[in-house]
């Protein structure tokens, strides 16, 4: 890039944005060949359209963070600015969110009221653990592109699009317990979040931090002059991760029953569930709010022999308690079946494959074992399924 050849985009014009005949003048004053302004002008015309939006400061800080890797080359792309500018949006959401639901009410950092942590508080306060310790290994490595994946990974995928949504199914419970456990996870995770966040976006997380550091036990006026927060292993529960994990295959497998039987979004049907017991009563409530039912049913036994769409989790079968067309259900099944069979053979291949097993990390070949176990009992079930549709 060489500003004498226009071809440089200036940081304050991404910041505050520009106008196209503003940024066509920039690009075309002071060239070192000025017969080069006419083809600098098209391109300029042809890359930038409308010229440049407004990103903002902390989203373009972002955006360089996270290319901070290793190698020579800078592959700059507009998009992935806008981007982190919808994180920086998603944050600011979030926070309002959290301020809705907790000015004004028990919030337990006093501790004087005791807290009842449910399955959902555990896994994002053990995600959050594992987030800072990633974190500061990228810091001592100089990853600050590792650093900005992380944070960008658990603020947005974690916290806001699922911790979020369980969270308000745990503000709607009876509990005065599990609502003030929620707001004071909601708040304990979200004040961590923007100390984590600070060094790569100052200024939002400044803002922010002016509203939902007073609800903290912490003391000081400024973001800038907070500790910079620690990771803590032994806060790491490896068991709600796991739970959590399950829980959201079976969220998303609703989901994708949902699509694919093309139900509309404000359609709630009832949904039978097939398992151990004990799991299913701890999931229900977030499955019917999240998979958008009308109710939960937990079976005893098997489900009823229906010609209706399931779907397989693993140990678990769910099966949405509407009509179907059969033939598009069995075709689904034989689709469904076929992908299994495709995964299943690409990973008895690898298992076959003595270079394989012999370079291969120990626990790369237990993945792809179990890999082969879970997709040959899924295809089990959906083959039997199958069979009471023909």
């Amino acid at each position: 890039m060489s500003k004498s050849k226009g071809n440089v985009l200036d940081p304050l014009d991404l910041i505050d944005g520009i106008t196209l005949s503003d940024l066509i003048k920039k690009r075309t004053t002071g060239l070192m060949t000025p017969k080069q302004a006419e083809s600098i002008e098209k391109n300029t015309r042809k890359q930038f359209p409308q010229g440049i939006p407004s990103f903002g400061t902390d989203a373009l800080r972002f955006t360089f963070a996270s290319l901070a890797s290793h190698g020579r080359d800078i592959k700059f792309d507009l998009q992935r600015c806008e981007g982190y500018r919808n994180f920086c949006n998603k944050l600011w959401n979030a926070t309002r969110f959290v301020l809705m639901n907790c000015e004004g009410k028990e919030i337990g950092f006093d501790h004087k009221l005791p807290l009842n942590h449910s399955l959902a508080d555990k896994w994002i306060l053990s995600r959050l653990q594992q987030t800072l310790g990633a974190v500061e290994q990228g810091f001592n490595s100089y990853r600050f592109d590792m650093v900005a994946r992380e944070i960008y990974e658990f603020v947005w995928d974690e916290y806001c699009d699922w911790y979020v949504e369980f969270a308000k199914t745990q503000l709607g419970s009876e509990s005065e317990a599990i609502q003030r456990t929620t707001r004071y996870t909601l708040i304990k995770v979200l004040a961590t979040a923007l100390r984590l966040s600070h060094p790569i976006i100052p200024f939002i997380t400044e803002e922010l931090w002016q509203k939902i550091g007073p609800m903290t036990s912490i003391k000081g006026g400024s973001i800038m002059v907070q500790s910079y927060p620690q990771a803590d292993p032994s806060a790491i529960d490896t068991e709600a991760d796991n739970q959590i994990v399950l829980l959201k295959e079976m969220i998303n497998a609703c989901r994708t029953l949902r699509g694919e039987m093309k139900l509309s979004p404000a359609a709630r049907v009832p949904l039978l569930l097939e398992g151990n017991a004990a799991v299913l009563n701890n999931f229900s409530s977030y499955i019917l709010a999240l998979a958008k039912l009308s109710e939960v049913q937990i079976v005893s036994g098997a489900l009823p022999n229906d010609d209706a769409p399931v779907a397989v989790v693993r140990d678990f079968r769910l099966m949405l308690k509407i009509e179907i067309d059969v033939v598009a259900e069995r075709e689904r099944l034989s689709k469904e079946i076929s992908r299994l069979e495709g995964e299943i053979n690409k990973a008895r291949a690898k298992l076959d494959n003595t270079d394989f097993i012999a370079r291969a990390p120990e626990k790369v070949v237990t993945q792809e074992k179990v890999r082969v176990e879970e997709f040959s009992a899924k295809k089990q079930k959906l083959t039997e399924q199958l069979a009471r549709l023909t």
